[in-house]
């Protein structure tokens, strides 16, 4: 889908929703489904016949135990057979997990009793099918869906749609042509800075590309007067680990937590201490398996895990770290572990890592090692595009936070608007343009 037909589907669903007497919901489902079928008719038919599954299946512990069954051999076949196939290419690591959410309730407590439309509209809404967020059990109970026209929300939604394309576009699709010239080469041998500084640029990279979809998706829900959850809060400036995974992915943490963490801590309560570490060992290394299947994904989630047990047991000793080097430990921790995200194969890993350690390849030109790599080449163009994109990143992180205040206002403000449509069109890398931004997470 190109993204003509994409808006000129998205204003005729949004003057049916609001100038129509047509339930919003029911105009929200079918203008999903219609998204969705021009996407994918597979995937379609997957969240409709996964949907319905679990609409059967939640009013007992049996049934909701073998739609469990389901869901998972399904993501298994998918992840690990198919490798994310075309039949099911869309959102259904997403989806599926609001579902298990909900089948879990029914097995740890009681009957639940969600309508099929409330269903159907949490796992196919078009706005976050691809990207999340993930809503939990009670969130989807508490979705407000309202089809009274609100302009407050409606220029909420243009200027966080337009901060997402501005963090896609320009920061994080630039990001990645630095970062793939040496992750995309794992049997190189490269400097050790150079690798160093393409970790701690992936790390950007990767914050920016999730937190665009989802700011993308947070705008289209606000533009039909909808809000849905945060997922991401400046997690770059965290002070420690712990920090760090409030802020990010906060949707997908906080599932895992709901539904393992507290679950282990629950049962072990006797033994706080043990059962608070296999929860977060539990919490994060399924993480890491949803992520994919290669193992470096696995090592990503388990690494997270311990940096996260050290500090838990840190903190019963009462020591904690200065802001200062709390901020340096936890972005170079972080960093090294999307080390394993990245590479996900143990053999690019390992030797990127020995590139690191290794003693000759602390012995670089600039030039030569770092700036001709990363800027893919070595010529003065290559070289003020590397040093324009590190500007335009740095400036960004430095002022994030005022970014961040314009783009959840509900003021709508010209210069800002204007400054990031500028930037996006002069400085915005639309390489894939010709595919819709949703297909090219």
């Amino acid at each position: 889908m190109s993204w003509g037909y994409y808006i000129a589907i998205l204003f005729i669903g949004l003057v049916i929703y609001y100038k129509t007497k047509i339930s919003g919901k029911y105009t929200l489902i079918g203008l999903s489904l219609i998204i969705l079928c021009l996407f994918n008719w597979q995937a379609c038919l997957s969240v409709i016949a996964l949907t319905g599954l679990t609409f059967f299946c939640q009013k007992n512990r049996i049934q909701a135990w073998l739609g469990i069954i389901a869901h998972l051999v399904i993501l298994i076949f998918t992840n690990y057979i198919l490798n994310k196939g075309q039949i099911f290419k869309l959102g259904l690591s997403y989806y599926a997990l609001q579902n298990i959410g909900i089948l879990l309730l029914a097995i740890r407590y009681k009957p639940q009793y969600f309508q099929i439309s409330d269903l159907l509209f949490a796992n196919a809404f078009f706005a976050k099918f691809v990207s999340g967020p993930i809503l939990l059990p009670k969130e989807i109970r508490q979705t407000n869906i309202e089809n009274t026209f609100c302009k407050k929300s409606f220029f909420e939604g243009i200027n966080r749609i337009v901060y997402g394309l501005f963090k896609k576009l320009v920061l994080a699709d630039n990001l990645s042509i630095i970062t793939s010239s040496v992750f995309q080469h794992p049997e190189s041998e490269f400097k050790a800075i150079t690798v160093i500084i393409a970790i701690l640029l992936f790390t950007i990279e990767m914050y920016l590309n999730f937190s665009a979809y989802t700011d993308i998706a947070l705008g289209v829900a606000r533009l039909f007067n909808i809000k849905l959850k945060e997922n991401f809060n400046i997690p770059l400036r965290s002070k420690s680990i712990t920090e760090y995974w409030r802020k990010t992915h906060i949707s997908l943490i906080e599932w895992f937590t709901q539904n393992f963490f507290y679950y282990f801590t629950f049962k072990g309560r006797s033994k706080p201490i043990i059962s608070a570490i296999i929860g977060i060992i539990a919490t994060f290394g399924l993480s890491g398996i949803w992520h994919g299947g290669e193992i470096g994904f696995l090592i990503w989630g388990l690494l997270n895990a311990i940096y996260l047990i050290i500090e838990f047991l840190s903190r019963k000793r009462n020591i904690i770290l200065p802001k200062l080097i709390g901020w340096f430990f936890t972005l170079t921790f972080v960093s090294f572990s999307n080390l394993f995200f990245v590479s996900k194969y143990w053999s690019n890993a390992s030797n990127f890592i020995s590139n690191i350690i290794s003693y000759d390849s602390w012995h670089f030109e600039w030039y030569k090692d770092v700036i001709a790599i990363l800027g893919n080449g070595g010529y003065l163009e290559q070289q003020f595009h590397l040093g324009l994109i590190f500007g335009l990143v740095l400036t960004f992180l430095l002022i994030e936070k005022r970014f961040e205040y314009f783009a959840k206002s509900y003021k709508t403000s010209i210069l800002f608007l204007s400054i990031l449509s500028i930037l996006v069109f002069v400085f915005g890398n639309f390489n894939d343009g010709a595919e819709f931004i949703y297909m090219q997470f």
